[in-house]
């Protein structure tokens, strides 16, 4: 019988001592969870260069954990360099960031290479191999240089950057061109599917044949929108237990409201405009001083970066510079954890917290968004603030929808939410949680690896099988 085996840069390896931060991580973990499967990928550690990266094999339930190390040299090369350095700005809109190195792009290569021999050695035939995210653009061709003829699909959880951005990246076509064997590649709106198909257009005149299917040299790609879900109902069950350490986080006076905020430190996030926009609701209406919590945790990341200690400095510098000008008493508007919490604490978290505040500037989709409303206690709702930037604000409309480069629709948004009646709340979580039951992370994967196992006889029969709720893959 086939299995499915899924491909990431990092694995969430069970019983770690490491709370998962990542939501990638997290939908990979509850993905596979139900069907069983293998995850390969990376362990997070770091071996020295020219020492062979051996892979380990761990069992947990119905998956099976593989994974190695990294040589210094390619998390250098590879993760910092190319991935992070190089993709992760240009993916995110950011020009002004992106560096660009021979020797990165080489070795972003070579671990992408190093991975699909792992895959060569461990898949059958018949096995459906996923593989996440940019990291891994170039791993299929590799497969298919090593004779592989399995279904091989792509999902991008980030953000898929429009045609000029990519005229300006170095290597672009080659990486596009990596793509294309592919069987199919999922992104999360229909505006990165609209620019991926642009992009494939563009810059290899590959050939449209409708709205999700194109040919390059004879092969036949899917690209397509797959807006990633949750379980809505696990979320619930986390969101009602009691843990000792959310009730002292968010000790309060009954009078004073919490909005938090989660994420990574990172550029795309906002959280610079998130704070400003803070201070200039607090000065625009001072009577809500003393009235009003921002909890943040906001995890450091990627500090061999440069432009990631640059941002951590600085909003270190801005939480102190707001916190010293208005806090009175025992009283300050920012409280700031640095800190990763399990993610089932941060469940309850969630549904203690008045509101919950997504700013980003550029964001694939935000799982934070739909964990928040998951978590809600459904007769007394708090508020979502979502970022029209984000991926989720297509289908979170209920939200209120900002425009985090907008000051005041930042400051204004902050105060309807403060001022918003019960009755409201309601009518805009019912919407809410109504959406992400509708497609939650089974119908996700669902329909992910149906097209990918059948896109072929799909397109050429002119058949569309939609894909409920309750169905399953059966491997």
């Amino acid at each position: 019988m086939s299995k499915l085996i899924v491909v990431s840069n990092r694995v969430s390896l069970p019983h770690s001592d490491q709370p998962s931060a990542g939501g990638l991580a997290v939908a990979l973990h509850d993905a596979l969870n139900e069907i069983g499967g293998v995850w390969l990928g990376w362990n997070g550690t770091q071996v020295e260069d020219g020492q062979a990266s051996v892979f380990e094999h761990v069992e947990c339930g119905q998956v099976e954990y593989i994974t190695c190390p990294l040589q210094h040299v390619h998390y250098r090369k590879y993760y910092c360099g190319f991935a992070n350095n190089t993709l992760w700005p240009a993916m995110h809109d950011r020009a002004d960031l992106i560096v660009f190195k021979n020797d990165e792009y080489e070795a972003y290569q070579q671990v992408n290479y190093l991975f699909a021999q792992k895959l060569a050695q461990i898949a059958e035939p018949d096995d459906v191999i996923w593989i996440h995210d940019y990291h891994f653009f170039s791993m299929a061709r590799y497969c298919r240089e090593l004779g592989m003829h399995n279904k091989i699909g792509f999902f991008l959880h980030i953000p898929f950057a429009p045609i000029d951005m990519w005229q300006m990246l170095p290597r672009a076509s080659a990486l596009i061109e990596d793509l294309h064997d592919y069987d199919v590649i999922g992104l999360q709106t229909e505006n990165d599917q609209k620019n991926c198909m642009q992009v494939c257009t563009s810059l290899l005149k590959a050939m449209q044949i409708n709205a999700h299917l194109i040919s390059y040299k004879s092969h036949l790609t899917t690209i397509k929108c797959y807006p990633i879900g949750i379980h809505p109902d696990s979320i619930q069950e986390l969101s009602i237990k009691t843990d000792q350490s959310v009730q002292a986080m968010l000790n309060k006076p009954l009078a004073q409201k919490t909005i938090i905020g989660v994420e990574r430190i990172d550029y795309s996030k906002g959280l610079l405009q998130r704070f400003d926009a803070l201070a200039d609701f607090l000065t625009h209406y001072p009577h809500y001083q003393t009235q009003l919590t921002a909890l943040q945790i906001a995890c450091p990341c990627r500090l061999d970066i440069q432009a990631y200690q640059d941002l951590n400095r600085s909003l270190n510098q801005q939480v102190e510079r707001i916190n010293r000008q208005f806090s009175r008493d025992d009283w300050q508007p920012i409280d700031y954890h640095q800190e990763v919490i399990e993610h089932d604490v941060l469940m309850q978290v969630y549904r203690a917290a008045d509101m919950c505040w997504v700013t980003s500037l550029r964001d694939g989709m935000n799982l934070v968004a739909k964990e928040y409303i998951a978590a809600q206690n459904p007769l007394d709702p708090g508020v979502l603030i979502l970022s029209k930037y984000a991926g989720a604000a297509e289908q979170m409309s209920a939200a209120l929808i900002v425009d985090p480069l907008d000051p005041v629709d930042m400051r204004e948004a902050l105060k309807t939410a403060m001022e918003m009646s019960k009755a409201e709340r309601i009518q805009r979580y019912q919407q809410l949680i109504k959406g992400l039951y509708q497609f939650d992370i089974n119908d996700w994967r669902n329909q992910f690896l149906w097209d990918l196992m059948h896109n072929h006889q799909l397109f050429e029969h002119c058949i569309k099988q939609p894909i409920h709720r309750t169905a399953h893959i059966v491997f």
